[in-house]
């Protein structure tokens, strides 16, 4: 183990450093100085030494971090002044190293980089009177949100969202928070608050129910409306608690208060949660949109009322702490939907998220005041939208909505087809019209596409393959880089100087955010005054302990991806989904070769087979003779388990297929050995 020290007087936040944030760590380095130095610690998965107490090595798996582009590594962050708890590159080792190598494909060399293991500090054991919080998802990521507090052995839970999967994690469906860490203490939860109904923030909450059923599930209206439907469809019925604005609610040793904020979708909620130990505030998804269409501002005078009392912890949304001013009111969209529902000559479709009320209240509005029909398209548009409707969040105009049956007798400069897809999902509703197999909408010359959504970091390539499809057939594609027809939900850094300065609180926890985010909103953060080593820079696993109004990283624990592929959950391996990859870009070799071990001799000239490759089979005589002689050789020097043998040869056609070919395909080896095969027959008749 490689144990480097860095003595140095630069940054304002702990934080463990790797190749994740080398961007965002340059940002700190502007602020303050410290006093203190840190310990950074390294280790290969080679390394012989091992660090005291709990260690578990995560697979390796490639992410791309935003525009950027950067993989994540698994180094951590946390609070100025301590050692750090974890190192090394353990989520990107891998994958990193298969890039490098295509990178340099052709006739220059290719660039390994070494698979490294995460070394986890395990965290001391709970320090009865104060106050644990553990983020299971979230933190440096876009999605799957969920935070664990504990207090004296009893759990509240925050939020349990899903992570959509990304072009490297193919057939994966949704990616889930790793309950690793509560599965054994799942009677301990007094309840899980949802702060609003986004798939990041809900889309978890069947499969934790599925682990125990009736944990309370507490939040607004909509929000419960929504996670009940999703329950359905997993045939569980669960236990709900509603809540509003300024309620007040005891589960277990927490008492809760909520407050309502504006975000893109109707009814969300913060959360304040109090304990002997302290306060901590967790915004949720959270905007201060002074115009929002249905009139329910952020309730800034009862946060203001919290900071008077004391607020410990702030754990607070990052998503747009890195854009300056502040989010246009979502009234700002009407008239631009107008403009351009007027122009369109053809049929109009419109992608949004399923469950943003806001944006598809618009779009009716707007297809009404121009004489247009709205055709909702998609199972969660359809289902989400019928739900809002019901409860009185979304407006439908008599006649204005249809069926999608009956859509096909309205004239195409009459019609709106508001559906899923404006993240450029290939299954979803607009992915499947762009590609033509969407079985009732096509897109024709002149018609005109709307993608009224935010573009989420680490989808570019997806949405911008639809536009170009789109662009292709002949439509006319609107989206917020031609037009004004987006504002974000969450808020930008004048909104957020606001909250820190209403609030108050003693120490800050970015949340909700990829790295740059989290460091990003760590900066505002300082700005309002908040001491820099009052300022919690963790992730995904990282403890932070709240103990006398100082909150601290104490140690990390296990929290991997939990992947759901079709009817599976937590069964796929990274390892797999490296197979997956290799496959889908690299090809298949398959060799089959019989030997006699009792004579150390190959029976037949081994047979090879290609899939996926544009060679010809004969260019592989000259390994076939390498790996005749290799078996052979080996065989003489007593090797006969045809395991052993079988990895020879993988170890011979791969080598040689990266020198000749510059290519890496899963090679799948089988050797049979006649001499096995005689004497269990002999026994057999035996």
């Amino acid at each position: 183990m490689v144990v480097e020290q860095e003595h140095e007087n630069r940054t304002t936040t702990q934080r463990r450093r790797g190749s994740k944030a080398n961007k965002a760590v340059d940002a700190v380095e502007t602020l303050p100085p410290v006093s203190e130095g840190r310990q950074s610690r390294r280790a290969s998965s080679s390394a012989g030494k091992r660090s005291e107490g709990v260690r578990a090595e995560r697979s390796s798996r490639s992410e791309s971090s935003s525009s950027e582009g950067q993989s994540r590594s698994s180094s951590r962050r946390g609070k100025v002044g301590t050692d750090s708890r974890r190192s090394g590159s353990g989520r990107s080792g891998t994958n990193a190293g298969r890039s490098a190598g295509r990178g340099g494909r052709g006739r220059g060399q290719r660039v390994v980089v070494p698979q490294q293991e995460e070394i986890l500090v395990a965290p001391p054991k709970y320090r009865k009177g104060s106050m644990r919080i553990v983020p299971l998802g979230g933190l440096g990521e876009i999605g799957r949100n969920m935070n664990v507090i504990e207090y004296n052995g009893h759990l509240l839970l925050i939020d349990c969202g899903v992570l959509f999967p990304k072009d490297e994690q193919p057939g994966v469906d949704l990616i889930l928070p790793d309950f690793h860490y509560i599965e054994d203490r799942l009677d301990d939860i007094e309840g899980l608050v949802l702060t609003h109904g986004h798939e990041d923030h809900i889309g978890g909450v069947p499969y934790l129910l599925k682990m125990r059923p009736d944990i309370p599930l507490i939040g607004s209206k909509l929000t419960l409306a929504f996670v009940k439907a999703k329950c359905e469809e997993h045939h569980l019925n669960p236990k709900t608690v509603e809540v509003n604005g300024r309620d007040k609610l005891k589960a277990g040793p927490f008492s809760l208060e909520f407050v309502a904020v504006t975000h893109s979708i109707p009814d969300a909620l913060a959360v304040c949660v109090k304990t002997p130990a302290g306060t901590i505030i967790d915004t949720g998804d959270i905007k201060l949109d002074q115009l929002p269409l249905d009139h329910r501002i952020t309730d800034l005078v009862e946060f203001g009322k919290l900071g008077e009392q004391g607020v410990d912890l702030l754990m607070i949304d990052s998503t747009n702490a890195e854009v300056p001013g502040f989010v246009k009111p979502e009234t700002s969209i009407g008239p631009e939907l107008d403009r351009v529902f007027a122009d369109a000559t053809r049929k109009i479709i419109v992608a949004s998220f399923s469950s943003h009320v806001h944006r598809v209240q618009q779009v009716v509005d707007a297809a009404k005041k121009n004489g247009r029909k709205v055709v909702f398209v998609g199972r969660s548009m359809v289902r989400n939208m019928s739900i809002a409707a019901d409860l009185g969040y979304l407006h439908l105009p008599e006649d204005t909505v249809v069926d999608l049956k009956k859509a096909k007798d309205i004239q195409d400069n009459k019609i709106v087809y508001m559906c899923t897809g404006s993240q450029g999902e290939p299954m979803a509703a607009l992915g499947r019209i762009a590609d033509g197999s969407h079985r009732d909408i096509t897109v024709n010359e002149f018609d005109t596409v709307v993608l009224a959504s935010s573009l989420i970091p680490g989808n570019e390539y997806g949405v911008y393959k639809v536009i170009n499809k789109l662009v292709q057939k002949g439509a006319k594609v609107v989206n917020k880089n031609n037009a004004a027809i987006h504002v974000s939900g969450h808020s930008d850094e004048g909104e957020l100087l606001y909250l820190y300065n209403i609030i108050k609180p003693k120490c800050a926890m970015p949340i909700h955010g990829e790295n740059r985010h989290l460091v990003a909103n760590g900066l505002i953060a300082v700005k309002t005054g908040i001491e820099p080593s009052n300022v919690v820079l963790a992730e995904d696993g990282d403890v932070v302990d709240l103990y006398h109004g100082q909150a601290a990283v104490v140690g990390s624990v296990p929290c991997a991806y939990v992947y759901v592929d079709g009817d599976t959950v937590g069964k796929l391996t990274d390892e797999e989904l490296e197979k997956r990859l290799i496959l889908g870009s690299e090809g298949f070799v398959s060799a089959f070769a019989v030997v006699d071990t009792d004579h150390s001799e190959v029976v037949a000239d081994p047979k090879i087979y290609l899939n996926a490759m544009p060679e010809d089979e004969s260019q592989f005589d000259q390994v076939r003779k390498q790996i005749v002689r290799q078996l052979e050789d080996a065989m003489m020097d007593g090797t006969k388990d045809t395991h052993k043998l079988q990895q020879l040869m993988r170890r011979t056609i791969g080598s040689w297929v990266a020198r000749q070919l510059h290519r890496k395909p899963m090679v799948v080896p089988v050797v049979a050995d006649i001499a096995t095969d005689v004497v269990e027959d002999t026994l057999g008749k035996r």
